[in-house]
């Protein structure tokens, strides 16, 4: 039997409404209330960072200090109708290093492929897509979807809630986020 492809069916239309750069600033918030209580946490959207090799663009961006070493992060945002390819989270790779970062997150309007989210785990860059939150979450069954769990997602009255995505190496794991479920937290202390 073949590998089976799965993936987090993307949200109806209403966060593709936005733009990209509203969807930016979303996603910065999702982050931040993820983030919030790490020591000297800076959050900041449309950073430049300068580096020998020219000047880097960046969505999003993250700063926190754990016993005395500060942690840099490098937040990707994907306003897409298709889903995101191996190639898109290679190039966030390549701008990880490049920058000196410690870690890196790809946050989507759409779906990832599998590739993609092998290639994430393995190099340790967090996948995140937004879908429907509250009264607009629609249950969604059959092939090729994750149901994390059976009940609606709620983000404190938030329109959209974050999938974190993940390859276990038998399967793929998400993890909605929330006020309870700190898992962007516990992925930026982890020093893996």
């Amino acid at each position: 039997m073949g590998k089976e492809v799965i993936m987090f069916i993307p949200t109806y239309e209403s966060v593709l409404a936005m733009s990209p750069t509203d969807f930016e600033k979303y996603s910065l918030q999702i982050l931040f209330q993820q983030v919030k209580h790490l020591d000297d946490c800076k959050v900041q959207h449309n950073k430049i960072i300068e580096v020998d090799d020219g000047n880097y663009q960046i969505d999003g961006y993250i700063e926190f200090s754990l016993m005395g070493i500060i942690y840099k992060t490098i937040l990707e945002c994907k306003h897409y109708k298709s889903s995101i390819s191996r190639e898109k989270v290679q190039v966030l790779y390549d701008k990880i290093r490049a920058c000196g970062a410690n870690k890196g997150i790809l946050i989507s309007s759409s779906n990832f492929q599998s590739g993609a989210i092998e290639y994430a785990s393995k190099h340790g860059i967090a996948l995140i897509q937004l879908t429907d939150a509250g009264e607009q979450y629609v249950k969604r069954s059959g092939f090729n979807v994750i149901m994390n769990s059976h009940q609606i997602p709620y983000n404190d009255g938030c329109q959209y809630i974050g999938v974190m995505q993940s390859s276990t190496g038998s399967g793929i794991t998400c993890s909605y986020l929330s006020r309870t479920n700190l898992a962007i937290k516990e992925y930026l202390k982890n020093n893996k």
